[in-house]
């Protein structure tokens, strides 16, 4: 006959909530969705006018990601974000979800300075990515 240790079966359960509702919580927390925005009604985002300004004030800044920042990522223009940095690309077009940027942003590690982007911002971005990533 077994004998069913308790600890090791908490243990599995813990393991279990944490894998399916652990990882990537703080997406669904946000709100955010990784549909297309022109068939869920929102209007296209441009990087000039939605995306530019959010990385130029909030990332692109003194010795964050500029030239010779951390992990080569450089953030101030269109081409340099989508050369990506020392590990490659950090934008994967038309997949948000995979993309090493909305990750990075939506689970609040960046920017390490100063409050998160909030929900607006970050949907802005994956609405971007989702589209295509163009230089509009």
């Amino acid at each position: 006959m077994y004998r069913i240790n308790i600890g090791t079966v908490l243990l599995l359960v813990a393991g279990f909530i944490f894998y399916f509702y652990g990882c990537g919580s703080a997406i669904k927390d946000l709100g955010l969705v990784f549909d297309n925005p022109t068939t869920a009604g929102r209007p296209s985002p441009s990087f000039s006018a939605d995306i530019s300004p959010i990385l130029t004030e909030r990332c692109a800044i003194a010795e964050c990601h500029v030239v010779d920042g951390p992990h080569d990522i450089d953030l101030r223009t269109y081409d340099t974000l989508m050369k990506g940095g020392d590990e490659g690309a950090i934008v994967i077009t038309g997949n948000a979800r995979e993309s090493e940027i909305v990750e990075e942003i939506a689970e609040g590690k960046m920017p390490p300075e100063g409050p998160p982007l909030d929900a607006a911002q970050i949907q802005h971005i994956i609405d971007w990515i989702n589209e295509g990533a163009k230089n509009n």
